[in-house]
């Protein structure tokens, strides 16, 4: 393993550390100012087709702006892991895709950063869908290759995790501190739903991309 990827991982680990444990003793951590980024020469100029979408509701455009920035501050200061783009639909709802793809683990830490940003309150409307992968984070065979929705219930009180729920309503929570996936045996905490708008729809829309 190259020396920039094990620096990465090691800044990641301390990032997830510094904000559990803030959760657990009951503060709110402070957001990362810091927009220190690599050269934009390391931006991806490909595009990666993927189906990774996020809706957020009832949150204005400029707190969720932040709270993007916030997130891309965290993970984008060695190399550029998460480069969202920001669609505005239909009032205070707004669409997040990924043209440049995201790995899987990193975007269910942003699914749960979007629930628990550092930047403003609690956001309640966020939820998310994929295609999982068998080479994804928390994935098993049984999973990998299905349609998932995932969101954080209005109910969670660990604040380290995301919750799945597959095309079929079998029901599972991803949990960030153990690092396990744990199948719901009383079913789902939501049934499965597809998403409110279709991904060759959000083309035609204006966007605005965050690095």
């Amino acid at each position: 393993m190259s020396s920039p990827v094990v620096i990465s991982g090691i800044i990641i680990a301390g990032i997830l550390l510094y904000f559990f444990w803030k959760r657990i003793v009951n503060k709110k951590p402070e957001p990362d100012t810091d927009t220190t980024r690599p050269s934009e020469n390391l931006i991806p100029r490909k595009p990666e087709k993927n189906d990774k979408l996020i809706i957020v509701e009832d949150i204005d455009q400029a707190d969720l702006q932040k709270v993007l920035t916030g997130f891309c501050n965290m993970y984008n200061k060695e190399n550029y892991q998460v480069l969202p783009r920001l669609t505005a639909l239909n009032g205070k709802q707004f669409a997040i895709s990924f043209p440049f793809d995201i790995d899987f683990e990193i975007y269910c830490y942003l699914i749960n950063y979007l629930a628990y940003p550092m930047e403003i309150e609690r956001i309640a409307g966020v939820t998310a869908w994929a295609t999982t992968k068998n080479t994804d984070s928390w994935i098993a065979e049984k999973i990998a290759g299905k349609k998932t929705m995932l969101f954080i219930p209005v109910d969670d009180t660990e604040h380290d995790n995301v919750y799945l729920t597959t095309i079929d309503n079998t029901g599972y929570r991803l949990g960030f501190g153990l690092g396990d996936q744990k199948l719901l045996t009383d079913g789902p905490k939501k049934n499965y739903k597809t998403p409110p708008v279709e991904m060759a729809d959000l083309e035609t829309k204006e966007y605005t991309d965050f690095k």
